[in-house]
């Protein structure tokens, strides 16, 4: 199946098993990358109501949303630092540029606006902006997606209407009979669910230990 269509293009499902479940709870409204989460619009106590959330922020066409809270932070934090080592060298140049610039002419820059000179804040300048960049293109990678693929969308409608719901190791997965070739799986993490990047047959991905999913409620 073409579901979770973001997931279809971007490999390391493998690799994505090898990383440790982040810190991440239903009271938790700490931003990623710039989105904060919206639980009471996009519920997640509950692998259906994940998917609920995930239905209607594509229609709404919030798919930073998507991408930041939805989808499984994991795979998403695997993606976006694979993809902003290869930004570094051009934001490097650029925020390099932009120093020579401010030195060049200091009159026309407030002192807040300065880039650093001191070469650990430059490069933590550097990995900051790389990933925002990361960010802003897998949000586009998944834009495109979905343009490309409208089936992905009707699968997944098709799965919440009459999918059947089973608990995993590590969270829950959506089957249905007209749907032949893959679940949907949802990871847990504290008590909410993320729709994640695993084909039936890999394996799953680490947990904390002593920190097992409450598989009771889906």
């Amino acid at each position: 199946m073409r579901l979770v269509f973001a997931l279809a293009m971007l490999a390391g499902t493998a690799a994505l098993a090898q990383q440790p479940v982040p810190a991440v709870t239903e009271d938790d409204d700490s931003p990623r990358f710039g989105v904060r989460p919206k639980l009471k619009t996009y519920p997640q106590e509950t692998a259906k109501k994940a998917l609920a959330a995930t239905i209607e922020a594509v229609e709404k066409g919030d798919v930073s949303y998507l991408v930041a809270q939805l989808l499984d932070p994991g795979f998403v934090e695997l993606r976006i630092a694979d993809r902003a080592k290869q930004y570094e060298a051009a934001v490097e140049l650029d925020l390099a540029r932009l120093r020579d610039l401010q030195a060049r002419n200091p009159e026309k820059f407030a002192p807040e606006d300065r880039l650093p000179n001191d070469r650990a804040k430059f490069n933590a300048l550097i990995i900051e902006q790389s990933r925002e960049r990361a960010f802003k293109q897998l949000v586009k990678d998944v834009e495109m997606k979905l343009l490309d693929d409208p089936q992905a969308m009707r699968d997944l409608k098709k799965l919440y209407r009459d999918g059947t719901l089973s608990a995993t190791e590590t969270g829950a997965k959506l089957t249905h009979a007209d749907v032949k070739d893959r679940a949907l799986y949802f990871r847990k993490i504290g008590t909410r669910f993320f729709l994640e990047n695993r084909h039936e047959d890999a394996p799953p991905p680490k947990k904390d230990p002593g920190k097992g999913p409450d598989e009771k409620k889906m």
